[in-house]
């Protein structure tokens, strides 16, 4: 402090008003960059992070004996099984073409399996019922046949599987594809399961015919079994007639799908039905003493 002159320190400098407005400005330009820039701070957005789509699924080929494999059969709306029924029993409801474009491009398991269950239970029960009007008047004790159910699904369960495939095979060997199928590389005759879908449905008609059944009416019988088979085999006929025109066999597998139809009603009738015209004669059993 010594070597500096106490007048200078002293000594007032003069600020004219021009320079004390800009050093003001200064301030203020100041003050207005740091706004801005706080602003600009807090208007800052993050980078959203890029989400990779999903990569799609793969389509692989499942095998036979999995369950995946059958998942697209039980893939089915309750419209489409209603309207597949109600084309089974009234097939001019819909064009001849509706086997072509629903069922033989979408089979389906769910609507057959349920209608082979729901007409084993039917017969069954009615079965029964039958039984005990047939022996109401008879002075023996009645008991429910629990066999009647076994029997039942066996016979049904061999008619909708093996039926169907024995006819798939006669026509995959009798058809003879037309020049546009050989060149376009497809097959003139329906696939197995959509025989399995059209087999299981037309079993539609059985399940009102067997609860008719029990009237124990002989000729009313027999009516059913007429009209039970002509309805069902008419519409396997009616979806199946593009195939079957192919074929070299057409009238033998047109009279065998009938004939086949007619043997199952009439032995539905037969064996769970049928009343016996004539009474079994009373064997007299003796005892000689000795």
């Amino acid at each position: 402090m010594s070597n500096v002159n106490t007048g200078e320190l002293l000594d007032f400098q003069d600020y004219s008003p021009e320079h004390n407005r800009t050093a003001r400005i200064d301030v203020e330009a100041v003050h207005t960059n740091q706004y801005n820039n706080s602003n600009t701070s807090y208007d800052y957005v993050e980078p959203k992070p890029v989400v990779e789509d999903d990569p799609p699924p793969k389509s692989g080929n499942h095998n036979f004996w999995t369950i995946e494999y059958y998942q697209k059969y039980f893939d089915v709306h309750t419209d489409e099984v209603v309207e597949r029924i109600i084309s089974s029993v009234l097939p001019q409801k819909v064009s001849r073409n509706y086997f072509d474009e629903r069922i033989k491009g979408k089979p389906d398991l769910y609507g057959p399996i349920w209608v082979s269950v729901t007409l084993i239970f039917t017969i069954a029960v009615s079965g029964n019922i039958a039984s005990y009007l047939q022996n109401a008047n008879k002075a023996i004790h009645w008991k429910y046949d629990f066999h009647l159910m076994s029997y039942a699904a066996t016979a049904i369960s061999c008619y909708v599987w093996l039926v169907p495939l024995a006819l798939w095979a006669a026509l995959k060997w009798t058809i003879t594809p037309d020049e546009d199928q050989i060149e376009t590389q497809a097959s003139a005759s329906p696939t197995m399961m959509s025989l399995f879908c059209l087999y299981g449905y037309s079993l539609s008609i059985y399940i009102p015919v067997a609860i008719l059944w029990t009237i124990q009416v002989s000729w009313l019988q027999w009516l059913l079994v007429l009209l039970g088979a002509f309805v069902s085999g008419a519409v396997l006929i009616f979806w199946l007639l593009p195939a079957l025109k192919k074929s070299k066999y057409f009238f033998i597998l047109v009279g065998c799908i009938l004939a086949l139809h007619f043997l199952l009603a009439a032995g539905f009738m037969l064996y769970f039905f049928h009343v016996p015209e004539t009474e079994p004669e009373a064997v007299i059993v003796t005892t000689i003493k000795p």
